[in-house]
């Protein structure tokens, strides 16, 4: 997707920013997530797994993620990832007879 401003890493840049686009039943596109193992591959299910361990340090340890500055950052990558997920599903939908992938 389109990284934002702050992104501390210099050598990164945009990636995947027509993903979904043109797809008449996919609302807003599928720009965001992650990829898995460097590859141009958004996996559901780790993805959804990393999400949700990222989620619960954050809940367990938020005084150290705040002690290193780091809370804001780790609270931005969490909704990065489920901001994709959401868009991942379509709520107007009474079956789910096809997936897209790439």
């Amino acid at each position: 997707g389109k990284l934002p401003k702050e992104n501390p890493i210099p050598w990164r840049g945009d990636s995947g920013l027509q993903d979904g686009s043109g797809l008449p039943d996919v609302k807003g596109g599928l720009v965001g997530g992650y990829y898995d193992a460097g590859d141009n591959i958004k996996f559901g299910f780790p993805m959804a797994f990393a999400m949700t361990m990222l989620s619960w340090s954050a809940v367990e340890y938020p005084q150290k993620y705040k002690a290193m500055g780091e809370y804001d950052h780790i609270r931005e990558l969490i909704k990065w990832g489920t901001d994709y997920m959401l868009l991942t599903f379509n709520s107007s939908a009474s079956t789910i007879d096809h997936i897209y992938s790439q």
